[in-house]
Formats: structure tokens, C-alpha cells, sequence
């Protein structure tokens, strides 16, 4: 009951306000704010109950209560974020209107106006190529209609989250890891609020680290699928060097053709898209130049005191640190590529990222869950705990 009714009330909350493609949380009344944060409390309180007790992976009650959440989450229209929206206006772009989505702002979408007047509908397309083909299908199946492609879009994450969720456990086979972790998975409300609910592009992401993981594949296919992640989301080249290594060992051959395979398929890019690479940061990282906008980090905000030349370059130079580290203790003298998965990814958000949204930490859960020392289960607690109150505004 303490998964189903937050979902009721949460879907509830979102149809009630008559808004279908969602305004931000400040637009919402004080006392559906503190319900939304009860919700919140009761997702955390019951995957709490889930850690202590640790069901067997054949509880019947718990699969019938995670097939009944993740309908209520597919039927739910996206309550605190956009995004979902902002797709539909991609594919409408680019599918209907034939525009560069790198070089003309989203609003040229034939719906942009349903959404108000946002000021990132002025920007370019901040996502890759690859996740422009991803929303094609939903975009075909609803005719270009925005209430329909979330819809029929949220199908499309529902199928991804399952089959995450299946080599999830493949995995977690594979290191000889209790059952019970498949449950943390499943229902984890961070996953279920950010991806089911929300529809964030980071369950594609997961979905092929998991099956690059689980696979243990030796061939190029490794390094395609690698390659595959930057052109979902940028940021996650940051996962690169795991192509550099065969059998745990790293290769040199997969350094140097993996390097020219990277380097040749980004220059097509920017050749094809029309934008030199420099073009290419200025217009689609433009969020860049916020000053910690809506939430950042700890040390983001520490370090925003600085001038601003001086911060930038202060937090790029700990990110450099933290990576090299990172790459040096979990690939280089021990390979361990759940860790380095978790701590470069920790690095980007925590240290460099100004625009810190919910939805980011999602990459990092299902791969704490899956190393076996308990503080990286209290990281992916933490995780999960800051992706609900960061959605609260706090």
C-alpha cells in the first residue's frame, strides 16, 4: 500500500491540474505540495521496508504490486517535468518539419505553443541522434499529436525499463549477488517516478550498459554500444574507456581503433549536421552559462562564489582529478566497471554539472545495487532519496 496509493494520489495529482503537458512544481498549490511530498516519504519508507526484509524474487504479491504501479505510472501524465513535451517537439521537427534539430530551436514544433513560453524552446536540441530515432516510432504511431506521443512514448520506456530490469537480474546472476536486489530494481522510486512517471531518457542509457555488462561481450559490438551512449546523451562518453579493454586487460588495439572510431563518427556528425564541433558545444550546451540554475550541487554552489572564470576552471580541474582517478583504481589497477561506472558519473554531476536535474542520478542506482559492499547500497539509498527531494524543490 505504500507503493500503489502515492501512485494513485500522484496520478491524481497530475490529471487534476487540467494541465496535460505540466507546468513546473512552483505552479502547484501549497497543500498538493505537501501531499506530493507524502508520497514521496511513502515510496522511501516502503523500498526502506523492501532493503530490511529482503523478499525472495518469487513473491507473487510484489510482482502483482509492481505490474499495478507500473500501469498507474504508464496511465500518469508527467507531473513535474516537460520533457516528454519537448520530444514530441524534436520528432515534430525533424520528422515533420525536416529541420536540423542542432541548428533551429525546438519551438518550431507545430504544438510549441501548448507548452507557454519557456526560454529553453529557443535553444537547439540538447539530445543525439540516436534518441531522435528512438522517438520516431512514437512520434509515427501518434501522428504528431503531443498527449498521444507521451503516451505512446511511456509504452516505449515501459518496454525499456522491463528489459533493464531483466538484465538487471541476468547480472546480478552472473556475480553470484542475493535475489532480493532484483526487488530494489523493480521498485525503486526514483526509477519509477523519473522514468515510468516522467519518461527521462536515461532508462535507454542504463539499458545498454546493462546489456553491454551482462553480455560480456569481446567483439566491437563493445565499442559500438559505448559509442551508442553519447548519441542518447552526450555526457555519457564520459563511459568511453570501458571499450579500451578485452577480457579485463586492457588492449592497445582497442585504445587506437577505438579512438579512431570514435574520432571519425563525431566528425560525420558534424559534418552532416552542418555545425563545426566548437558551433556544435556553444549551441547545444547552453545551459552552460547558468548560474546554478534551479538545483546544483553542494560544491557547485561553494564554488559559484568565485568569479566566474575562476569557478569554471576550478571545477573542471577536480573533475579532471576525480576522473583520472577514477579511471586509474577502478580500470587501470583493479578493472572493476561497476565502480568506475558509479564514480565518473558521481564526478560529472557532483563536481561540474550546474544544471543538476532529478533525473540525472537515475544512471548511476541500478549499478550501486549491483557492487557488493554495503556502502555503495547506502549510495544508491542516497541517490534515491535525493532524486525525490530534489523533484521537491528543496
Amino acid at each position: 500500500m505504500l507503493l500503489i496509493i502515492p501512485s494513485l494520489i500522484i496520478a491524481w495529482l497530475s490529471i487534476s491540474r487540467q494541465d496535460y503537458f505540466q507546468q513546473h512544481l512552483e505552479n502547484i498549490s501549497f497543500s498538493d505540495y505537501r501531499l506530493l511530498a507524502l508520497c514521496f516519504g511513502c515510496y522511501l519508507l516502503a523500498w526502506l521496508a523492501l532493503i530490511i526484509i529482503k523478499p525472495a524474487n518469487n513473491n507473487y504479491f510484489l510482482w502483482l504490486t509492481a505490474a499495478i504501479i507500473f500501469i498507474i505510472s504508464l496511465v500518469t501524465v508527467p507531473l513535474l517535468s516537460r520533457d516528454a513535451a519537448a520530444y514530441a517537439l524534436n520528432a515534430d521537427m525533424v520528422y515533420y518539419g525536416h529541420f536540423n534539430p542542432y541548428i533551429e530551436p525546438i519551438n518550431l514544433g507545430r504544438q510549441s505553443f501548448q507548452l507557454g513560453s519557456l526560454w529553453w524552446l529557443n535553444h537547439p536540441s540538447p539530445y543525439g541522434p540516436l534518441f531522435l530515432l528512438i522517438i520516431a516510432l512514437p512520434f509515427l504511431v501518434s501522428a504528431g499529436n503531443l498527449l498521444a506521443f507521451i503516451f505512446s512514448y511511456k509504452i516505449l520506456v515501459l518496454l525499456a525499463f522491463g528489459l533493464s530490469g531483466y538484465l538487471f537480474s541476468r547480472y546480478r546472476r552472473q556475480l553470484n549477488l542475493p535475489s532480493y536486489l532484483d526487488w530494489f530494481f523493480w521498485l525503486n522510486p526514483a526509477l519509477i517516478i523519473n522514468w515510468l512517471t516522467e519518461g527521462h531518457q536515461e532508462i535507454f542509457i542504463v539499458l545498454i550498459l546493462l546489456w553491454l555488462l551482462s553480455s560480456q561481450s569481446k567483439s566491437h559490438c563493445h565499442q559500438l554500444g559505448l559509442l551508442s551512449l553519447g548519441f542518447i546523451k552526450i555526457i555519457a562518453i564520459i563511459l568511453w574507456p570501458l571499450s579500451w579493454f578485452k577480457n579485463q586487460i586492457f588492449n592497445w588495439r582497442r585504445f587506437w581503433l577505438g579512438g579512431i572510431l570514435l574520432a571519425a563518427t563525431w566528425l560525420l556528425f558534424f559534418a552532416i549536421i552542418g555545425l563545426t564541433p566548437l558551433d556544435f558545444w556553444h549551441k547545444n550546451l547552453a545551459f552552460t552559462d547558468q548560474h546554478c540554475f534551479y538545483a546544483c550541487s553542494p560544491l557547485v554552489m561553494a564554488t559559484n562564489q568565485l568569479p566566474a572564470g575562476i569557478a569554471d576552471v576550478s571545477r573542471l580541474i577536480l573533475l579532471i582529478g576525480a576522473y583520472l582517478a577514477t579511471l586509474y583504481c577502478c580500470l587501470f589497477k583493479k578493472y572493476q566497471p561497476l565502480k568506475f561506472i558509479v564514480w565518473s558519473l558521481l564526478a560529472l554531476f557532483f563536481i561540474h554539472t550546474k544544471w543538476l536535474t532529478p533525473w540525472y542520478p537515475t544512471l548511476i542506482i541500478p549499478f550501486t545495487l549491483l557492487i557488493k559492499e554495503r556502502k555503495y547500497l547506502v549510495i544508491g539509498g542516497f541517490l534515491t532519496a535525493y532524486c525525490l527531494w530534489h523533484y521537491l524543490g528543496l
